[in-house]
């Protein structure tokens, strides 16, 4: 009885949790920083980006252990990422193997994000100059 009481607590406790989730929000307070930000994609080469209803927010993150994670748009991806000299440094990634009806998009995040990138922070502004020429630009979301 006492084990189903610590179980039906912990359970009430994670459900209370999930409920006071409200979604990302842009709200620069402090600062933007390259790492621990959640990076959604804006605008490809100057073209804005929005997922459609369905989709989920194609994003990034670099994390402060050298890990990248993110969606593109059809699978996660995840590798590593290193500041060396000015440029970051991306990969080598690894995605999931899911096959969506548009992989358009997924497939040049995935290119511009290999290799050497050039980064400049403006604001709640990234923007990534892929190694491949492509501009990527994305926009830091907060957690309320």
């Amino acid at each position: 009885m006492k084990t189903l009481r610590v179980v039906m607590l912990v359970l009430a406790v994670v459900i209370l949790a999930g409920c006071s989730y409200k979604g990302p929000k842009t709200d620069p307070g402090g600062g933007t920083t390259l790492t621990n930000t959640y990076w959604k994609l804006v605008a490809i080469d100057d073209i804005d980006y929005e997922p459609t209803v369905t989709e989920r927010e194609t994003h990034l993150i670099l994390r402060p252990d050298h890990r990248v994670t993110g969606f593109g748009g059809c699978n996660n991806f995840s590798g590593s990422w290193l500041l060396e000299e000015g440029q970051l440094i991306i990969g080598p990634l690894m995605s999931t193997m899911m096959a969506c009806p548009d992989m358009d998009t997924e497939r040049t995040l995935l290119a511009a994000l290999d290799g050497k990138v050039s980064t400049d922070i403006a604001g709640e502004f990234l923007t990534i100059m892929g190694s491949d020429g492509t501009e990527l630009k994305f926009r830091a979301m907060y957690f309320q």
